[in-house]
């Protein structure tokens, strides 16, 4: 079906999925001289397993399986930040009625096939979304050098009009004094310009991230030297607006592999957000902790960002880590962000292989919460 198809480059990995062994045999064997490889799972929970070890181009689901069935573990799939994205064919024995369709298509399903499988139609389906897949790595790639060249272009006028501003608030006057009216003004062009400056770096490093260019710097370091040094652009912030902070770091926790430049980025984004959305006396708090996997196999530092602030709306929680996305409680401060600091924290935090996560109560507060994996010390 692929041989003679140059549009593919790749051969595509697919995950199989059904709780009857004979069918994925007879798949198996079908399957043998066609230009696919072939992973299988018999369960629901064998598949999100696989699915994370192997990363499948696509998945071709059961519906009807004992314990976990194929819409549980589809939503499991997207819920898993390592198998969200992985196109899912459904696949049920029963005939196509528009209820699961509905609830398939809603959960995020891209096909719908009836068994017996019809393997023309199969690969047909598997070619298409695997095509699909190529042209949107390829926009993915295209966007990101369009917006690398872009950031490039805009970041060298934008530092000097910044040190050209800066230098005349600060030299300029001896002979010939800047009026009050002149310097507000220049107050005001210098901050503008530089939220502009904001806007392009955070824009640079989310395309980097995106296209996965992004490379860690890893050392092994210590949270607590980290948290000292992203508190340090805070501090007088704080005292502005008689914000109290409250610690709680314990020094002889185990270290991490990490980037520091990437964590105190993470750190400085969480704080400047809890900065913002606190109102004058307010708290905001750190807290640092060990935390152990399920499985008792790894140990994660565990770090997280409280706030007294105007919290959110627990509708528009989900939408946090979005790009571009800001909260209506957002439109209740003066300062405006690019609504990438989030999202740029997510990236970060699982490019390191941890988890990040929200708790928010309207008109109470908000704490963020990011996992990170420890060195396992001998």
């Amino acid at each position: 079906m692929f041989e003679n198809d140059d549009t593919i480059p790749e051969i595509p990995k697919v995950l199989f999925v059904d709780d009857t062994e004979d069918n994925l045999d007879l798949l198996e064997f079908a399957l043998k001289k066609k230009p696919i490889t072939m992973f299988r799972a018999s369960s629901g929970k064998e598949c999100l397993i696989v699915a994370e070890e192997q990363h499948p181009d696509m998945i071709v689901l059961d519906i009807q399986m004992p314990e976990m069935d194929g819409f549980e573990t589809l939503r499991r799939l997207r819920a898993n930040p390592e198998t969200a994205k992985i196109p899912v064919i459904f696949l049920t024995a029963i005939k196509r009625d528009p209820q699961s369709i509905a609830e398939g298509i809603l959960l995020g399903a891209e096909e719908y096939l009836t068994k017996p499988i019809d393997l023309e139609e199969l690969f047909a389906r598997v070619r298409s979304i695997f095509r699909v897949m190529g042209m949107q790595r390829e926009l993915e790639q295209v966007k990101s050098q369009f917006m690398a060249m872009l950031v490039h272009d805009l970041r060298t006028p934008l530092t000097i009009i910044i040190s050209s501003i800066d230098y005349i608030l600060r030299h300029y006057g001896v002979e010939k004094p800047l009026d009050l009216d002149s310097v507000k003004l220049m107050q005001t062009v210098l901050a503008s310009t530089r939220g502009m400056s904001y806007l392009v770096n955070d824009l640079l490093d989310l395309s980097k991230y995106q296209a996965g260019q992004i490379q860690l710097n890893k050392q092994t370091i210590t949270i607590h030297e980290l948290i000292e040094e992203s508190l340090q652009p805070f501090l007088l912030q704080f005292k502005q607006k008689n914000i109290t902070l409250t610690t709680d770091v314990n020094v002889d926790l185990p270290r991490l592999d990490a980037d520091s430049g990437k964590i105190v980025q993470l750190m400085t984004n969480l704080l400047a957000n809890s900065v913002k959305f606190t109102p004058d006396d307010g708290t905001v708090g750190i807290k640092v902790e060990q935390e152990t996997s399920a499985d008792q196999k790894q140990l994660f530092i565990k770090v997280t960002v409280s706030d007294t602030g105007v919290g959110v709306k627990p509708e528009e929680i989900p939408l946090l880590f979005e790009q571009y996305r800001q909260v209506s409680s957002a439109k209740k401060t003066k300062e405006k962000g690019t609504g990438l600091g989030l999202a740029i924290c997510k990236l970060i935090v699982q490019a390191h292989g941890g988890t990040i996560s929200v708790v928010s109560e309207l008109n109470v507060g908000t704490s963020f919460t990011f996992t990170l994996p420890a060195v396992k010390e001998n």
